[in-house]
């Protein structure tokens, strides 16, 4: 077998060839989102808006000034909008679009001198924390508890205690829209989530399930599976003399506490019903990420070390099926996976011909 639904951290680490052609994808659509800029800001009636928002500029961080230079777009076509549900979002995702609806808008706050709302938000996968800095505030003018919304072009810095935190980019938005998700009191009555469906073949997989998988992986395909990634532009850091250095131009020690590192390869797997190319991500204790790291800074070949200890290996691997416009293909996005337990696996064949 073979989006919208969230780019993955993955796609960087293809080519230069396919990053190259995303890169030409985004120019255009940058180059689209400044002429609906240009048109919204000759809108006299928005300019009006934005002026009486009270909107205080002083005192922003450096990481909101951007945020404070925002105008934004109110003409956006949903239907063209590829989204993706609060639980199949993962940590460190990027150019998410979702759709959920507003459980808890916060009193405005201020950290580091910089005004932020924070938005609880909930589509019945998952609960959600969006947060909303310098003018990025005005996107709630006419946004009530209860409202569906669909929040454009966020990023995914961090997940914490199952709450996805989403964070809008420069060129995002929010929109009040009409939807097909149940009240917010439907989505409180049912605990604000719901597991993923039963396990399924990748012979029934469809794009879009968010189910379960279990087979063996026989081919790996990433070249440089773990990395270090620049905070601030969310792209791969290289490593040179001690350091982790960004095109953007951050720099690094590699040893860093802080510096954050991503574990993402690119495997096939077989459960004799077909294959499927999967993205697996760090959310396992199978592999001991502190000695790959140290292989990776000492410049050791770990691609020899993740051969041994994956490729035959029998996974069970729970995520959700999109499509991958580079390979025109449907592809599995892990959301945690595990090799599998024989037990288990015999207790629940075992429960289901009961």
């Amino acid at each position: 077998m073979s989006s919208g639904i969230g780019k993955n951290l993955d796609e960087l680490l293809k080519s230069e060839k396919i990053e190259q052609t995303q890169n030409t994808q985004k120019l255009q659509s940058t180059q689209d989102n400044v002429n609906q800029s240009s048109n919204a800001t000759n809108n006299e009636e928005g300019q009006d808006k934005i002026k009486n928002n009270g909107i205080d500029k002083n005192n922003m961080d450096k990481d909101e000034d951007n945020a404070n230079n925002l105008t934004f777009k109110t003409n956006l076509d949903v239907s063209e909008c590829d989204t993706i549900k609060l639980g199949d979002i993962l940590e460190k995702m990027i150019e998410i679009n979702t759709i959920v609806r507003v459980e808890r808008i916060f009193d405005e706050s201020e950290v580091r001198g910089t005004k932020v709302i924070n938005v609880v938000v909930n589509d019945g996968t998952r609960k959600g924390l969006l947060s909303l800095w310098g003018n990025q505030r005005s996107l709630l003018k006419d946004v009530v508890v209860g409202d569906s919304i669909l929040i454009k072009d966020a990023e995914a810095p961090k997940l914490y205690n199952n709450r996805i935190h989403l964070k809008i980019t420069n060129s995002g938005n929010l929109i009040k829209i009409k939807s097909n998700l149940p009240s917010l009191n439907e989505l409180l009555a049912n605990g604000g989530s719901s597991s993923s469906s039963s396990r399924k073949t990748i012979a029934d997989l469809r794009e879009g399930d968010n189910t379960e998988l279990r087979g063996l992986i026989v081919a790996l395909h990433t070249k440089e599976p773990y990395f270090p990634l620049c905070e601030d532009c969310k792209k791969k850091m290289v490593l040179k003399k001690g350091y982790a250095v960004c095109k953007c131009g951050k720099k690094i020690d590699e040893e860093a506490e802080d510096l954050k590192w991503v574990f993402l390869v690119n495997v096939t797997l077989d459960d004799g019903t077909g294959t499927i190319r999967v993205t697996l991500n760090d959310e396992n204790d199978f592999l001991d990420f502190k000695d790959l790291k140290k292989m990776v800074i000492d410049d050791e070949n770990i691609l020899e070390l993740l051969n041994k200890k994956l490729m035959g290996l029998d996974i069970v691997v729970s995520g959700y099926a999109k499509h991958n416009d580079y390979f025109d293909e449907t592809i599995f996005q892990s959301k945690f996976w595990h090799p599998s337990n024989p037990v288990d696996e015999l207790k629940r064949y075992l429960t289901i011909e009961k």
